[in-house]
């Protein structure tokens, strides 16, 4: 089935204000190039453009969702791999933890997996915007995900977790000040260690996994793994770390390299001159 015109137009029209938005906004250009040296040195050309559009596309598709996607037509519109999926069924534990990251388009990931009848409950700061995160939330409700407030992450995963539910972590941006060291992309990066801990305390599977977009009309890979626990919690964290490089380096224009993920705490970089990513520049 072709998406309609008016589907087509708005792709249209978002990778049109992508292309110019390093232009609109030079900051977050600035930062966009500083994440990718920080990652890979040199890096093509054209990449910055194309995490642009990337993620302009996946608005609209996200947009459009519930428009576009037809339930006895899932297997086109979403495409299960990494062994996860078939052995979540097999063995049906009574919750477990998940890994993931801002990749592809995440609230699609956490939307199909709710379709395959496997609810994940994602750990989410609110966006800033009122607007936008009454959006999301009636987004999340209405495909079966129930929102835990950042604030009180731990608590709350831990509770739902008892509880019989599955926990989805976004892990992958900057963890602040109560974050250990983790490497990175060869870098020291602050890094959510709640996935580890509550997959050990618990003794609960512990899943890592993304969606890539694969083309319009709601096409989306969803690759979710099971992750073997390590001794200890930081080595589990650091396993992955390791393991969501790989995912970027295989799609690295589907990350989102708008956050400063190689960031210091705040209280390290008083009084400090810094680079576009959060870095301190050393005089």
């Amino acid at each position: 089935m072709r998406p309609p015109g008016s589907y087509s137009a708005a792709l249209r029209a978002a990778r049109a204000a992508a292309d110019l938005a390093p232009v609109l906004l030079p900051g977050t250009a600035a930062t966009v190039r500083a994440n990718l040296r920080l990652a890979f040195g040199k890096f093509p050309a054209r990449l910055p453009r194309e995490i642009y559009r990337h993620f302009a596309a996946a608005a609209v598709d996200l947009i459009w969702f519930d428009r576009l996607f037809d339930p006895g037509r899932f297997d086109r519109h979403f495409r299960f791999e990494g062994g996860a999926l078939e052995h979540f069924r097999k063995t049906r534990p009574p919750a477990a933890v998940f890994a993931t990251g801002h990749f592809g388009n995440w609230e699609l990931f956490g939307a199909a997996f709710r379709h395959v009848g496997i609810p994940l409950a994602p750990v989410a700061r609110p966006p800033g915007r009122a607007w936008l995160a009454r959006r999301m939330e009636r987004f999340r409700v209405e495909h079966g995900q129930e929102t835990i407030s950042k604030l009180h992450a731990l608590p709350l995963a831990l509770r739902a977790l008892r509880a019989g539910r599955c926990v989805a972590f976004l892990m992958d941006q900057a963890a602040g000040r109560h974050g250990p060291e983790v490497p990175f992309f060869g870098r020291p990066a602050r890094t959510f260690t709640a996935p580890a801990v509550l997959a050990r305390k618990l003794d609960l599977p512990l899943y890592a996994g993304y969606s890539t977009r694969m083309g319009d009309g709601i096409a989306y890979r969803c690759f979710a793994e099971r992750v073997a626990l390590e001794s200890d919690d930081i080595a589990t964290t650091r396993k992955l770390n390791r393991i969501f490089e790989g995912y970027i380096r295989a799609r690295p224009e589907q990350w989102w390299w708008f956050h400063r993920r190689f960031k210091p705490p705040r209280a390290e970089r008083a009084g400090v001159r810094v680079g576009p990513a959060g870095i301190p520049i050393r005089s």
